[in-house]
């Protein structure tokens, strides 16, 4: 679990409360209209088959539920790129590269801001667990989306054409993505540097450190 005040993410579990969380989300045709369409629907079964070996451990994908006032709002997961997405990207192996998804499945929360909150909650988990390359590819269309990734230091790198299925028809997304560096200052030369915690510059978010190993 980690939070920030009132948003907090905890790992998704294998019970029926979750799957029951995500099973309602993916039927609500206003949010399937920013993901995959409101044409698309899912069973319980196909909510548990898909997610639960995600929830057990078993898969490459690391499913999250963003809670609000401890109260379940939204769906989270990330996962390291597969070879296919690292070629397809242009994503750098040595960093490594990872993908990151987020929904709020409870519609009375959007515009609120959470989005945006959770999403700077989990990027800095991510940075602690060592990871300094995220890609994120909603639709192109989705500028709500994408103003709110911005708003965390992503920046566009170019259109992925006919990249995902959204009401039965492949359509074309936009590949945002940030890279963390981390650079080490020295405090008694250069103290003008040593006032800035963070900056993001060309979709490059800079974490500034001491010499000594402390954070600026």
């Amino acid at each position: 679990m980690i939070s920030n005040g009132s948003i907090s993410i905890r790992k998704m579990t294998h019970c029926q409360n979750d799957f029951s969380l995500l099973f309602k989300w993916f039927n609500d045709k206003e949010v399937l209209s920013y993901i995959e369409g409101p044409a698309s629907c899912y069973t319980y079964e196909e909510i548990v088959s898909k997610y639960g070996p995600r929830a057990k451990g078993k898969h490459y994908v690391t499913p999250c539920i963003v809670n609000y006032n401890d109260s379940p709002i939204g769906y989270l997961q990330f996962y390291l790129l597969q070879e296919d997405e690292i070629q397809k990207y242009g994503a750098r192996l040595e960093l490594p590269p990872y993908g990151l998804d987020i929904v709020i499945g409870e519609t009375r929360y959007w515009n609120m801001g959470i989005g945006t909150g959770a999403l700077k909650l989990i990027l800095r988990h991510l940075f602690e667990q060592g990871i300094k390359e995220i890609f994120i590819d909603p639709q192109t269309w989705n500028i709500r989306a994408i103003r709110s990734y911005e708003k965390c230091g992503f920046r566009k790198t170019k259109i992925l054409y006919q990249h995902e299925r959204f009401n039965g028809e492949y359509k074309d997304n936009q590949l945002i993505k940030l890279i963390i560096l981390i650079i080490s200052t020295n405090y008694g030369i250069d103290r003008k540097i040593s006032s800035i915690k963070q900056k993001i510059i060309s979709g490059v978010l800079i974490i500034l450190k001491l010499d000594d190993g402390g954070r600026v």
